[in-house]
């Protein structure tokens, strides 16, 4: 019975010609077109050829060129097989066996290929997961030493003050937002005079200057500090850097090594984003702290009202705090729903603002 195959000659097309092959005996007959030719079996090479080594080949030499016949169907591969002749039988054999090992290597590559790449789509779809499980496995005492590294680097950017009536007041309202917080919170005013406050890992909050002379009252900067707060107690300002800074980061943080991240510290400290779902979750947990330690709700949407219509003036984005987080109109919506819902006995604090506010300008004036 004949099979399909492809013959291969200096003097046929690169692709080859159909033809029709099969052992009679112990000579291959080949006919294609109207041509018949015959080859001993005992002058045929077995070898295998193909991008995939998917295809098996016989080879001759014919009038000093190599002449060649493919078979890429398995089952005219396996008729092949059972009419060769009983010594070129074990050589056809055998092909057939490294084709099949070809088979399974490019199937097992292919299923790596294939794995790696679902993995990665995993982790893309799942890196805020993976990267809060990372952060999770992070000692107390490491995440402290990343605060502190961070910190210092801020120091060498800005000035930093624990003095005064503005960190004092700071100090007060934070002292009333984490209540029973596994942290030792530290509090800092910085002479910088962006519309910003920020966390850093291990319980160390940082309000800037141009925060302090934006806010009207003391409520609405307990409103940011409530926010912060919840980015330190939750680990988020952690799981950024550690998402920033990429899985080599990941693996030597966990394991202690808090200078691996120090490169993230020094050029994301105060702009690291976090997600949608991380600043909802900073907000939503904000707002139940403004209420159990009683200060007043609306501070947190006053100032991020506020804030939108400077930056609207401003002609687009241009407040850090506003940057840094999902669309503020519908965050400020989602905060005036929440408010609505919280039972809280609140009252207002007793902090003289307008004192606070000229305290750490006449401070920032002289740093």
């Amino acid at each position: 019975m004949q099979v399909d195959a492809l013959l291969h000659g200096p003097s046929l097309p690169t692709g080859g010609v159909p033809a029709r092959v099969a052992f009679l005996g112990d000579r291959l007959h080949i006919a294609h077109g109207a041509t018949v030719e015959e080859v001993a079996a005992d002058r045929l090479t077995v070898g295998i050829t193909g991008f995939n080594e998917d295809t098996l080949q016989l080879t001759w030499e014919q009038g000093g060129a190599i002449q060649a016949i493919t078979l890429t169907d398995p089952a005219a591969r396996r008729e092949l097989l059972e009419q060769a002749p009983a010594g070129f039988a074990p050589r056809l054999k055998a092909g057939q066996s490294t084709l099949h090992w070809h088979r399974r290597k490019w199937n097992t590559v292919i299923g790596i290929i294939t794995g790696f790449a679902l993995l990665l789509v995993i982790a893309w779809w799942q890196s805020e997961a993976i990267t809060a499980w990372a952060a999770n496995r992070v000692s107390l005492e490491t995440e402290i030493d990343i605060g502190n590294n961070a910190l210092e680097q801020l120091k060498t950017e800005h000035e930093l003050t624990q003095e005064g009536a503005g960190a004092q007041a700071i100090a007060d309202i934070g002292a009333r937002l984490t209540k029973g917080s596994r942290y030792q919170y530290r509090w800092y005013v910085s002479d910088d005079k962006e519309i910003n406050a920020y966390a850093l890992p291990g319980g160390i909050v940082v309000v800037n200057a141009g925060m302090i002379a934006a806010a009207d009252n003391a409520e609405e900067l307990a409103g940011v500090l409530a926010h912060e707060v919840q980015h330190v107690e939750h680990r988020h300002t952690l799981q950024q850097m550690i998402h920033t800074a990429g899985w080599a980061a990941v693996l030597a943080v966990v394991l202690g090594d808090v200078s691996a991240i120090t490169a993230v510290v020094l050029h994301q400290l105060g702009n690291l984003r976090n997600s949608r779902k991380l600043e909802k979750q900073a907000d939503d947990d904000g707002m139940k702290a403004l209420a159990a330690a009683g200060i007043p709700l609306d501070g947190m949407v006053a100032l991020f009202r506020k804030l939108e219509d400077e930056e609207g003036r401003r002609g687009g984005p241009g407040i850090p705090l506003l940057q840094s987080h999902p669309t503020t109109e519908e965050r400020i919506r989602d905060l005036e729903q929440l408010a609505g819902a919280l039972h809280c006995q609140c009252h207002r604090l007793d902090i003289d603002w307008p004192a606070v506010q000229s305290s750490v300008d006449a401070w920032r004036k002289a740093a």
